[in-house]
């Protein structure tokens, strides 16, 4: 294959009739928008799994709160409370959010 000029990036052009792939240096690095859209998912996926994660460790923190001040845990458990509550909407994985 000659080394001619960039060739616009489709589906159909990725990879060569007998299923090798195309070189790099031929695509226009212009036509990757798709780079960019994965990249950009991968990104949220990853700050909402972050925000799981640390309502999971309040969640943890709580649960071993009711359990260590099992008759005064209405006071002494009430910011952890308030904490989970307040974060446990925005701790969503994708998806449409829910109608009301």
């Amino acid at each position: 294959m000659s080394n001619v000029g960039p060739v616009k990036a489709t589906r159909e052009n990725l990879y060569t009739a007998d299923r090798t792939a195309l070189r790099l240096n031929q695509f226009d690095m212009l036509n990757f928008w798709f780079i960019e859209l994965y990249d950009n998912r991968d990104r949220l996926v990853r700050d909402q799994w972050v925000k799981i994660m640390k309502l999971r460790i309040v969640r943890e923190k709580l649960e071993e709160c009711y359990h260590s001040q099992s008759v005064n845990h209405m006071q002494n458990c009430r910011a952890l409370v308030e904490r989970y509550l307040n974060d446990l909407p925005k701790a969503r994985m994708g998806g449409r959010p829910p109608t009301l």
